[in-house]
């Protein structure tokens, strides 16, 4: 710098922004919000919810580009991690609950004589696989015993007493599907391997192909002529 010159600001043109930092606009936090409370995440509908004119597919494009905007999925992200921190939600505690849901015995929803227990009778995995506890009682009756019931002020109250007997009564109890638990372990786990596709190593059909490759590759045709000759 040369005598005289005033020192020159610091240009921010091209400096990059912080997503995190970034400020939505009010249209953008509802679109995030939106896009939040419900499961599974409707991107498109979000779109119309928080107010945007588009429809069809250009609504559709423009939610899945609003979707990778750095300042959105920070703040996806960041609603996500303080809903998890506000009730406790972590991946173990997840995974516990999917493992009652796999795991329980339902034996164990019945006493030793063959009746249904009550719901608060249930251990802990069965309680939280039930879904269902219907009642359902048959009663017989006949006509009803009629009262009349003099009142304080005067006149007289007509009462009827239904003569009604129970019988029947039929218990019907719903549980969670244990292979949707299952499936669920073994997403959050990692263990689930997309299947092998055509042409590639691991694929069933390639290795046959391969091992009759080799086989061709390998094979040595017979000289008959000379064979002959031999003969001769």
């Amino acid at each position: 710098m040369t005598q005289g010159q005033k020192p020159r600001k610091a240009s921010r043109k091209g400096r990059p922004k912080n997503a995190a930092t970034q400020r939505l606009s009010m249209q953008q936090e509802r679109f995030v919000h939106e896009y939040l409370a419900e499961t599974p995440h409707n991107a498109t509908a979000a779109y119309a919810r928080a107010g945007y004119q588009a429809t069809g597919q250009a609504a559709r494009t423009a939610a899945a580009r609003l979707l990778k905007q750095p300042a959105i999925k920070a703040a996806i992200a960041e609603l996500r991690a303080r809903d998890a921190a506000k009730f406790e939600v972590t991946r173990e505690r997840v995974l516990e609950e999917y493992a009652k849901l796999a795991f329980f015995d339902p034996r164990k929803f019945y006493n030793e004589d063959g009746t249904l227990k009550l719901p608060t009778e249930l251990g802990d995995a069965e309680a939280a696989a039930l879904t269902g506890y219907d009642v359902e009682e048959e009663f017989i009756g006949d006509e009803p015993d009629v009262e009349m019931e003099d009142q304080a002020h005067g006149g007289k109250l007509k009462r009827q007493h239904a003569k009604t007997l129970a019988v029947g009564r039929t218990v019907k109890i719903k549980y969670q599907r244990k292979k949707d638990a299952l499936d669920s372990i073994v997403n959050l786990m990692g263990w689930k391997k997309e299947p092998a596709q055509l042409g590639t190593p691991e694929n069933p059909l390639t290795m046959v192909m391969r091992d009759l490759q080799g086989r061709a590759i390998g094979f040595t045709p017979v000289d008959h002529a000379s064979d002959e000759d031999d003969a001769e």
